[in-house]
């Protein structure tokens, strides 16, 4: 039996344990999930635990710690690397690499929208957050090819921070950190073609990342709120003709790239989907996951 700890400041019952230990029930995996309750000045002391102790065969990396690891960490993945950014921690012999998985869910996510996209991606977006989720947002536009992205957090340095980061992997476009003000986001999204809302706003109901009044005619939503069906942001977005997404899709495909660096076998996809829906309050085919 190994053990698993979920390491974050607020280790109450997620979603990811939920679905992470559902899997590993119908995998036969012996591993155990347990939470970690760190302060972030403990972090590293966190990560050399895990090190030295060889029945835990890793870590998970919850918020606000997944940038901060990837700093504790001598050993990253190539997306964990270019994120700056780590949400898995993984044993590599008798040392430990960082992952990236978040990466995994957010390419999925977005590959997901394309056909209600009409097939082409729009060559400006919004990024609306900062931090591990953002950046995963952030490496992916940069994969697609995409010309401009303007990201915007409520505190400007953070957003500065992760414009800074991707400085010489996004020498190809322009990518700036913005004031979250509403003139200079509406300003950013009559120009823009898609808009990733990775701020953690509109997980409490009737909440909503943008003003109604600011969201333009026929944008692509990827909305990474996880906890309903449609956000207001989604409903907005579509009544006006653009195509959305929630961010169960990508929670689900980052998931199953986590079980199965963990457990090397191919994940339980379903069980993971009706986990997820369990977790949520949602009808099971309330919960989409990528090909749905």
């Amino acid at each position: 039996m190994q053990r698993l700890p979920i390491i974050g400041q607020s280790t109450a019952p997620a979603a990811v344990e939920a679905v992470l230990r559902a899997a590993f029930g119908a995998a036969g995996s012996e591993l155990q999930l347990e939470r970690w309750e760190r302060r972030p000045h403990l972090l590293a002391q966190a990560i050399e635990e895990v090190a030295a102790t060889p029945e835990i065969g890793g870590a998970l990396i919850v918020a606000p710690f997944k940038e901060r690891a990837a700093g504790a960490l001598s050993l990253l993945s190539p997306d964990a690397k270019t994120t700056g950014a780590v949400n898995l921690i993984r044993r590599d012999g008798d040392r430990l690499r960082g992952h990236n998985t978040d990466v995994d869910g957010i390419r999925a996510g977005m590959q997901a929208l394309l056909p209600r996209a009409r097939g082409q991606w729009p060559r400006t977006a919004v990024v609306l957050g900062a931090g591990g989720g953002a950046r995963a947002c952030v490496a992916v536009l940069i994969g697609l090819g995409l010309q401009h992205v303007a990201v915007f957090n409520r505190h400007l340095h953070r957003a500065e921070a992760l414009v800074a980061h991707f400085a010489r992997s996004a020498r190809q476009m322009e990518l700036r950190a913005r004031p979250w003000h509403e003139s200079v986001l509406e300003a950013e999204l009559s120009k823009a073609g898609l808009l990733v809302n990775a701020s953690g706003i509109g997980v409490e109901e009737g909440e909503s990342a943008v003003a109604a009044g600011l969201v333009p005619d026929g944008l692509v939503l990827l909305d990474l709120v996880l906890d309903h069906a449609a956000t207001p942001l989604m409903r907005e977005v579509g009544a006006r003709g653009g195509s959305v997404a929630n961010g169960q899709a990508s929670f689900l495909a980052s998931s199953a790239a986590t079980f199965t660096l963990l457990t090397g076998q191919a994940p339980p996809v379903e069980v993971m989907k009706r986990a997820l829906a369990s977790e949520l309050g949602l009808p099971e085919d309330h919960v989409a996951v990528v090909g749905d």
